[in-house]
């Protein structure tokens, strides 16, 4: 089995369970060749989950997931390592490693993948650090740097591959709203100039429709709704309506009250 051709990643009737909490209830969702899609939804929704199936480190208890034609839940383990390579990710705590200076921390996936001479990775570790305003940082620790600049790290950590598709877990998260605004622009920009696809998970209104060029709501384990950001805006779904105008009427809340009082 294959996807068609115009989609770079692909769930079908995926349903993930952890212990008796069910995270996603048989989800479909198809990620288009250079898009950037933003999947938005509540805490806890399962929004990374996606990610997680996507990239193959979590497989689901049901349906399947797939890179362009390979269906990563059928994939042997070196194979699935191979497919991991056309993917970067850029996580929400940017997860650096704190006892490494930045440079060595961009340069980790080439080192552990790629058979590189450590003049080779230094070109490409300079080109990175470059492209995200960060080449003169590349000595410094993380403990050393700000929010915004940690997630630009871990970004320019994402693309040494080349990647095909970039995986964003709440990318400004944390950020005040000049950095994260910086954050958005740089992925527009990448994501255009590199022709890169990106799948970008957050709950951040602003970030989501400066970024999106098609958004997914994730509601009760469910897409609940699909589109652009204008027809998401004029979505007559109550719950999607309440979501992004950050309303305290609607269905979403009023769960909420009835599981307390009940």
């Amino acid at each position: 089995m294959s996807t068609a051709n115009s989609y770079i990643a692909e769930l079908r009737e995926v349903t993930k369970r952890f212990e008796e909490k069910t995270v996603l209830d048989h989800v479909s969702l198809k990620v288009r060749s250079q898009e950037r899609l933003v999947i938005l939804g509540q805490s806890g929704s399962g929004k990374s989950t996606i990610l997680r199936l996507i990239l193959g480190i979590l497989m689901p208890d049901e349906g399947s997931v797939f890179f362009k034609q390979f269906e990563i839940t059928r994939l042997p383990r070196r194979k699935l390592q191979r497919i991991r390579r056309h993917i970067g990710m850029v996580y929400q705590y940017s997860a650096l490693l704190s006892s490494r200076p930045v440079r060595d921390n961009v340069a980790l996936p080439l080192e552990e993948l790629t058979d590189k001479s450590r003049e080779e990775i230094d070109k490409i570790v300079d080109e990175k650090l470059e492209l995200v305003g960060m080449k003169d940082s590349k000595n410094l620790m993380p403990s050393e740097l700000s929010g915004g600049m940690k997630k630009r790290v871990s970004l320019a950590r994402a693309l040494v591959l080349e990647p095909e598709l970039i995986l964003f877990d709440e990318p400004v998260a944390g950020l005040d709203p000049v950095m994260a605004s910086v954050i958005d622009e740089l992925v527009i920009n990448l994501s255009e100039k590199s022709k890169v696809t990106c799948v970008v998970v957050t709950h951040e209104m602003d970030s989501a429709f400066r970024i999106a060029t098609r958004m997914a709501m994730l509601y009760h384990g469910k897409i609940i709704e699909e589109g652009t950001p204008e027809e998401m805006k004029k979505s007559r779904n109550p719950v999607v309506s309440q979501f992004l105008t950050g309303s305290t009427e609607g269905p979403i809340l009023e769960e909420t009250k009835d599981a307390i009082t009940t």
